[in-house]
Order: C-alpha cells, then sequence, then structure tokens
C-alpha cells in the first residue's frame, strides 16, 4: 500500500472500510500513518483504540466511567487511561 499514490478521498474510504471491521494493532498503527500523511483528521474514529498500545476497543478490553464532565476510558491491556470531555 503505497500512500504517495493514492488521493485523499481513497485514503479515507480505505480507512473507513479498515474501521468497520476489527483492526489489529498493526493495521491502526498503518491507518494512523496513512491519516498523518494525507493530513486527515481521525476525529470520532481516534476514540476508538487505545492512544499507547493501539488495541481495538471492543466492550471486554476497556472500561468506560463518566465523571465530572469527563468520560474516563481506561485500556485493561495496558492500563492507559484517555480522558474525553463531553459537551
Amino acid at each position: 500500500m503505497n500512500a504517495k499514490k493514492l488521493s485523499k478521498n481513497e485514503v479515507l474510504e480505505k480507512i473507513n472500510e479498515l474501521f468497520s471491521k476489527k483492526p489489529s494493532p498493526l493495521e491502526i498503527k498503518k491507518i494512523r500513518k496513512l491519516a498523518a500523511s494525507k493530513n486527515i483528521k481521525l476525529g470520532d474514529l481516534r476514540k476508538k483504540f487505545c492512544k499507547k498500545c493501539l488495541m481495538y476497543f471492543i466492550s471486554s478490553n476497556h472500561e468506560i466511567r463518566i465523571k465530572k464532565h469527563f468520560k474516563i476510558v481506561r485500556c485493561k491491556n495496558c492500563s492507559y487511561v484517555s480522558r474525553w470531555k463531553l459537551g
């Protein structure tokens, strides 16, 4: 997969296609690199995986807490904590 030869729209389609199934950490690493090469913001897709170990979140490998206007997501694989401001 050569990012130089793909257009921005083709890269967006590829990113959405890979996120439609459960991507592996290696695939997520490739997605992030592709998005960065074409200056594409992942937006809400970045909340679907751990920033540290790049594990795709499914119901069994993370826990979510809501506390003082923050959504707190803890990865059970590496114990990394992400905090997202609500509203």
